[in-house]
C-alpha cells in the first residue's frame, strides 16, 4: 500500500552504524519518519552547501564573506562569499575529491575565487541526488513499497536529532561539525520539526560570536554563517538564484564570469 513504511528485507548488521557526512546527516534529518520528503529547491541548496561545510571542517577551504561590519556589537554580514580553497590534498570522501577538483579548475580559469551563488547554480540538484543514491545504497533511507516515498533509518535519525537537541539546550558543547549542521537546519526551517528551541540569548550570542560558540574558529563562523544564509535566499529566489547573486563579487558579481 502507498504510504506504508517498508520493511526492512536486508540482513540486522553487527556492524557500526554508518559515519555519515554532513550532507548525509541533513538529508537523513530532512525525512521525517512519516515518508514525506522536503521541497527539493531548498534540500538541493542544503545539500550544496553542507558539501561545502564538510570540506571547511576538513580545511580544505573557507568560505570568506563578501562584506562583514560590527553593528552595536554584532556580526552583520552583507552579500554572500567566495569560497577560497587552502588545501587540495585527498579527503577520503571520493564526493570531496571530484568537488575539490571542479572547484580548483574554477579558480584557474577564472583567476579568482568563485562566489557561493554561482557555485549552487552549476550545482544544481547533483548534490541532493548523490547522496541520496548513497543513503539509499546504504538503507539509511529506504523506499516504501510504492516506491514514492522515502523513509529514514529511525535509530540513525533519532540519534543525530539526540545530539543537536543536546547542544540547543545547553546539555553539550557546541563543535565545528554541530555548528555548521545546526545553522543549515536552522535556515531549513526543520528546527520545530526536529524539537531544537534555541532561545533568544542563543541566538543574540551566536551574532555576537560569544558564548557557545566564543571558541570555534572565525573562519568556520563565517563559513557557517555565510553558507546557512545562502539555504533561505535560494528558496525564494527559486533554483536559479536571481536577485542575490551581485553579492558574491562586490560590484563586478557573478553574472558575467
Amino acid at each position: 500500500m502507498a504510504g506504508a513504511a517498508p520493511t526492512s528485507t536486508h540482513p540486522v548488521s553487527a556492524h557500526p552504524p554508518p559515519v555519515l557526512s554532513l550532507p548525509e546527516e541533513f538529508l537523513l534529518l530532512s525525512h521525517p519518519s512519516t515518508g514525506t520528503a522536503r521541497d527539493s529547491i531548498r534540500g538541493a541548496a542544503a545539500c550544496a552547501a553542507a558539501e561545502l561545510g564538510e570540506l571547511a571542517i576538513r580545511r580544505r577551504l573557507r568560505v570568506i564573506p563578501t562584506m562583514k561590519r560590527k553593528v552595536f556589537g554584532f556580526d552583520v554580514y552583507f552579500g554572500t562569499g567566495r569560497i577560497h580553497l587552502l588545501n587540495t590534498s585527498p579527503t577520503g570522501l571520493a564526493w570531496g575529491d571530484a568537488l575539490l577538483a571542479e572547484l580548483e579548475h574554477h579558480v584557474t580559469s577564472n583567476r579568482r575565487p568563485i562566489g557561493v551563488h554561482k557555485w549552487y547554480r552549476l550545482r544544481g540538484n547533483e548534490a541532493l541526488l548523490l547522496h541520496r543514491a548513497a543513503l539509499i545504497e546504504r538503507f539509511v533511507l529506504m523506499h516504501d513499497f510504492s516506491g514514492e516515498l522515502l523513509y529514514p533509518d529511525p535509530a540513525l535519525r533519532d540519534g543525530l536529532i539526540s545530539q543537536l537537541q543536546a547542544v540547543s539546550s545547553g546539555l553539550a558543547p557546541m563543535d565545528e561539525h554541530m555548528l555548521l549542521l545546526s545553522d543549515l537546519v536552522s535556515s531549513a526551517g526543520l528546527d520545530d520539526a526536529l524539537g531544537l528551541r534555541w532561545s533568544l540569548r542563543q541566538r543574540l550570542d551566536h551574532a555576537r560570536g560569544v558564548g557557545a560558540v566564543a571558541a570555534l574558529p572565525q573562519d568556520i563562523r563565517d563559513t557557517s554563517t555565510v553558507l546557512s544564509r545562502f539555504v533561505p535566499s535560494m528558496r525564494q529566489g527559486g533554483s536559479g538564484g536571481g536577485g542575490g547573486d551581485s553579492g558574491d563579487g562586490g560590484g563586478s558579481g557573478d553574472g558575467g564570469e
